[in-house]
């Protein structure tokens, strides 16, 4: 009489999924290729900090006065300071080998401004302002005008600033911008390296191996997770080099986002990959070559690039009314709540509405690559087409 042997425990899920986790991670870590993306992403940021910090940073002008007592010029203009100088001959001197950037002379009663045929046009602007303030001094002693009276008069009648609408730093915005790109390249990039890995996996016949002990959702979710957290970690160093560039920077330089700012972005970040992920390893299991990869790719890629552009045209102008309908609609959210994170922009609740309306489209995406993997990763031979594999 024979017996029939008991049929063989299924392993959990955690555990089957936790195995690929780790193969991909370690996969990824031993890359030299992963070190250099990092290093060439932390680059990167650093020099877009560094470069919008010091764009258009206001530049402190030397201009000598001689003939007079600084105290006769007034108050400077802002971003100038004032330095004496014994004569016309050490003025011209130090004005001649950029000593100072211009020079204001007192000579019998007349003001003579020393500039450089090649010099700052805010320096020649500066040195008119100190020469025409003397001379406005000098008149108002000689006419017997009490001084001190008609500055707190005229500080009375001074026109009140009213500001209408939000203003937005520009450098901060551009930083922003220059960050989400950088952090979308990393979805198309990473997701590319899911896509790669399914094909190969396919190609070589090491799913099928995989397989015999692996479902077709395990084994796809366990590489979306390798994959993310490794992208996750060159994500955080990202983060570290955007920090130490704003201590660089001047943390008070306005240039890159806070703190507030730099939370959203990480979480869109990683809402926008576990959007895109899942498509990304669905594409992979359509071909069996490593060289047809590509014709499969493109829509998804398409996909995921068409938020950039859409970030580049609602920078001009945040507030626009498409912009406040588009924000909350997946995969635009991803970029567009960022920026307006980057400059104060959107109310915390406004993000967890568009927050919730996207894990619920990452979800139906993920259930939706689940069932195109599963249809298609077994398939060798001719490439399988996303309709066919929809249809299956």
């Amino acid at each position: 009489m024979t017996t029939t042997p008991a049929p063989r425990p299924r392993s959990s899920a955690l555990r089957d999924i936790g195995l690929v986790y780790q193969r991909e991670v370690t996969a990824r870590l031993s890359s030299k290729g992963y070190f250099a993306g990092m290093l060439i992403m932390t680059v990167a940021v650093v020099a877009i900090i560094m470069g919008l910090s010091s764009m258009g940073s206001p530049k402190t002008l030397q201009v000598a006065v001689c003939g007079a007592d600084t105290a006769e010029f007034g108050t400077p203009p802002e971003g100038v300071r004032m330095r004496a100088c014994s004569g016309i001959a050490q003025a011209r001197t130090a004005t001649a080998d950029e000593d100072t950037d211009a020079a204001v002379v007192i000579e019998d009663g007349r003001v003579t401004l020393l500039v450089r045929g090649d010099g700052d046009q805010q320096a020649r602007d500066a040195a008119a302002a100190l020469g025409r303030t003397w001379a406005l001094n000098q008149a108002y002693q000689d006419q017997g005008v009490d001084r001190d009276r008609l500055t707190r008069q005229l500080s009375t009648a001074a026109p009140r600033v009213e500001t209408i609408g939000d203003g937005v730093d520009g450098k901060q915005l551009g930083a922003a911008v220059s960050l989400v790109i950088i952090l979308f390249m990393q979805i198309v990039g990473q997701g590319s390296l899911i896509a790669q890995g399914v094909v190969e996996e396919k190609s070589t016949r090491i799913v099928e191996v995989l397989l015999a002990t692996l479902t077709p959702l395990r084994l796809m979710a366990g590489k979306v997770a390798g994959i993310g957290t490794a992208a996750v970690l060159q994500i955080l160093v990202l983060v570290g080099a955007l920090v130490g560039a704003r201590a660089a920077a001047g943390g008070g330089s306005g240039v890159v986002p806070g703190a507030g700012a730099v939370l959203s972005l990480l979480v869109w970040f990683l809402l926008s990959f576990a959007l895109f992920a899942g498509l990304f390893a669905a594409a992979g299991s359509l071909v069996s070559r490593p060289e047809d990869l590509q014709s499969v790719l493109m829509p998804v890629m398409i996909l995921a690039l068409l938020p950039v552009g859409v970030a580049a045209v609602a920078a001009n102008d945040l507030s626009a009314p498409w912009v406040e309908v588009v924000q909350y609609l997946p995969p635009f959210s991803g970029v567009l709540m960022p920026l307006k994170a980057s400059v104060g922009a959107v109310s915390p609740l406004e993000q967890l509405l568009a927050a919730t309306v996207m894990l619920l489209a990452a979800a139906a995406c993920m259930w939706l690559a689940s069932r195109i993997y599963q249809a298609s990763v077994l398939k060798i031979g001719a490439t399988v087409r996303w309709r066919q594999a929809l249809a299956a």
